[in-house]
């Protein structure tokens, strides 16, 4: 073998292992925060099962700390934002329609408020405040461990 080659060898095992290491801390993270919202749930007193099934957890969470209605609200968003997405250029001709991404802004700003709201309405539910709801906006699956593996209980919904 040349120099050359041992070199691209050496330099394709380490980044080959360094991606070996980043894919086993994603996956041990994954499956911390599938534990904590596991958790989360059976605090609330629900099966802790719900919370790994795709838009029915959401359905729960909502139920657990708001409203099943501002669930169906919520939902009507995201396809909204999808919708006016799609709509919002021509396919053929590739020009973009103003009033669809227009609409398509609006609908995602409404579904980010109804967002925020549903996390205010989380941490109140955990007997938490207006500072840990802003942690669980921005930082979601950290603040989702520390709901699931703290010491925090589920008081219900509040007004």
């Amino acid at each position: 073998m040349t120099e050359q080659t041992t070199g691209m060898a050496t330099a394709a095992g380490v980044i080959g292992g360094m991606l070996a290491t980043m894919a086993i801390f994603w996956l041990v993270f994954v499956v911390l925060i599938i534990i904590a919202h596991w958790k989360m749930f059976t605090k609330a007193g629900e099966a802790g099962w719900k919370s790994i099934i795709p838009i029915y957890s959401d359905f729960v969470l909502f139920d657990l700390v708001w409203d099943v209605k501002n669930f169906g609200i919520y939902i009507a968003l995201v396809i909204a934002t999808s919708l006016f997405s799609t709509l919002s250029v021509n396919q053929q001709t590739g020009e973009t329609n103003v009033f669809m991404s227009i609409l398509c802004l609006v609908a995602a700003v409404a579904c980010l408020v109804w967002y925020v709201r549903l996390q205010l309405k989380t941490a109140a539910a955990f007997g938490k405040g207006t500072g840990f709801a802003v942690g669980l906006i921005l930082l979601p699956n950290i603040f989702a461990l520390i709901l699931g593996f703290g010491s925090a209980q589920y008081i219900g919904k509040q007004e």
